[in-house]
């Protein structure tokens, strides 16, 4: 079973207990967390938060089974150097719907890794495990995010307002999705050409 997928000089793994580390010490930023509903985190609580996750992924490896949860650490290939997380998540009650999300640590940002990360989770979706839809969002202020979503063809659906409240503050949600037949065959050979 395929665990590791590259383009260019990034790859794309299956998230493992080595890598929890540098994702617990991205996670503990500031800059990384400022547009999150969640952190800056702890080390202790992003590795509860995430050793429950890479177990589930190791265990179903182990077992030759395609993960539930698709958590994947994002590399430089040449060097092994930490550039951030990405992961496909499974909305309940709507089999073939996914939640994504990318985190790029703040050493990394500009670099184009964010639409990498975002690219590949398409590929991943639709040619891999045969989703149906993917659901983005992120906060309203968050115009990096937005841009990186609708340049992979994530169309906007929507705000929910004061959706996610961080201390004293609140937060609109920017909802988008990207359905299978929006992407158009000859995009989505090409990436799986890229990925395979």
């Amino acid at each position: 079973m395929k665990t590791k997928w590259i383009k260019d000089d990034i790859s794309f793994s299956y998230c493992m207990e080595a890598d929890l580390k540098e994702i617990a010490s991205m996670l503990s930023k500031e800059s990384v967390c400022k547009y999150m509903f969640f952190g800056p985190n702890k080390e202790e609580d992003t590795m509860a938060y995430f050793s429950p996750l890479v177990k589930s992924i190791e265990d179903s490896l182990k077992d030759g089974r395609t993960p539930d949860c698709h958590v994947f650490t994002i590399r430089e290939k040449s060097s092994g150097e930490f550039i951030g997380q990405c992961a496909l998540l499974p909305i309940e009650f709507t089999n073939g719907n996914y939640l994504i999300g990318y985190q790029i640590d703040d050493t990394q940002w500009k670099k184009g890794y964010g639409t990498a990360a975002c690219d590949f989770l398409v590929h991943y979706a639709f040619n891999v495990i045969g989703a149906f839809r993917l659901t983005g969002d992120c906060v309203r202020d968050n115009s990096g995010s937005e841009r990186v979503m609708i340049k992979s063809g994530f169309m906007p659906e929507g705000r929910q307002r004061k959706y996610w409240s961080v201390g004293e503050r609140y937060f609109d949600r920017i909802l988008f999705s990207l359905l299978k037949e929006d992407v158009p065959e000859s995009r989505l050979k090409e990436l799986n050409d890229i990925y395979s």
